[in-house]
């Protein structure tokens, strides 16, 4: 099995090429980043033409990508033909032959210099890694700790390293943060509250219990709210323990309904077969934010229905704290998406 089958799948392809993937420029975008400061102007006239032309073209790439790339005179023809027009006009050109490796260096330093970025190297990796440590303690969705990290990348002007560098990074942040969590918890967890969790994995009449529970109200009629008040009862002693427990592991809400949004996106199946302290952990927040969800629709239902169905959502209204708060809200998407990265290979490693 190759190695990017054990890497989180985060970006779809085209992000992937939104990022790397060598710029494809408009007309109108040309004329935009092939544009050069005096300065740049002056770093490009320093060179022979045939080095020059690279320089340039490097130059708009950088602007527009924030990152060096390899190609060829076919991938580059258009921008190659107006960089000619334009800044070398009646100068004899050779075939656009590839750079030496020292001077593609230098020329890669130079545009560093000029924007006043530096390369990711081992000591600014180390830096990135603690970084995203601290960020998998708000939410350890990997989009999201992904575009927390290349913000920063950004902030401080670091040239950000390959996709499958970043892809490993966000693995490692995100399986720790949640080794931590699975620590605490086993700590935490009384036996009385562990077979409840347990509990909702088993079968009854060949229908899982977390099958059943998963189920929201269609609607407001009495049937529908008794079975919300049983869902209820069933996820309260739940609730309280998730209550103390989230806070005081530090679970972020981000994290909590992302742990959450899990239980809905896996199957039975799936559960069953991960790590026993991480199906307790998603079964454990699905339980508190399922139990603020059925408060929500009764009370909703307490607002908005007659007759019946009011009485039925007031027989739950005794039993919730005072603190308890309701969880609507937009979904948090469930893991990542695949994309294959075969058009990095443009991208210069340096």
């Amino acid at each position: 099995m190759s190695q990017d089958a054990h890497r989180l799948s985060i970006l779809t392809t085209k992000e992937i090429d939104a990022l790397y993937g060598l710029p494809r420029f408009t007309a109108q975008e040309r004329q935009i980043y092939f544009d050069l400061s005096p300065p740049e102007r002056a770093a490009v006239e320093a060179h022979t033409p045939a080095v020059a032309v690279h320089l340039t073209l490097q130059l708009g790439y950088f602007k527009a990508k924030r990152q060096f790339f390899l190609y060829d005179a076919e991938m580059v023809s258009e921008d190659l033909r107006y960089v000619r027009t334009l800044y070398f006009p009646g100068k004899a050109f050779e075939l656009l032959t590839p750079l030496s490796r020292p001077t593609r260096l230098a020329q890669q330093q130079t545009i560093l210099t000029l924007f006043a970025y530096r390369r990711c190297d081992r000591a600014a990796r180390e830096d990135l890694e603690h970084k995203a440590q601290r960020i998998a303690l708000l939410s350890t969705q990997p989009l999201y700790v992904l575009r927390e990290v290349l913000q920063y990348l950004a902030t401080q002007r670091i040239v950000a390293p390959p996709y499958t560098v970043l892809q490993d990074l966000v693995g490692r942040v995100v399986t720790r943060e949640i080794h931590r969590l699975t620590q605490l918890l086993g700590q935490a967890l009384p036996p009385t509250v562990a077979h409840q969790i347990d509990a909702l994995l088993d079968a009854h009449e060949t229908v899982y219990r977390i099958s059943t529970l998963k189920r929201e109200a269609r609607d407001f009629s009495y049937k529908a709210l008794r079975q919300e008040v049983v869902r209820r009862t069933f996820f309260q002693s739940l609730y309280d323990f998730a209550q103390t427990f989230l806070a005081t592991a530090g679970i972020s809400t981000e994290s909590g309904k992302y742990y959450a949004s899990l239980v809905k996106f896996y199957t039975v199946y799936k559960l069953q077969r991960m790590p026993l302290a991480r199906a307790r952990l998603y079964l454990l927040c699905f339980a508190y934010y399922r139990f603020g969800q059925i408060n929500d629709t009764l009370i909703e239902a307490f607002i908005h229905s007659p007759g019946r169905s009011v009485r039925a959502a007031g027989q739950a209204g005794g039993g919730g704290s005072p603190t308890t708060r309701g969880h609507r809200g937009r979904r948090v998407p469930a893991g990542g998406r695949t994309g294959p990265q075969s058009f990095c290979r443009y991208l210069d490693p340096g």
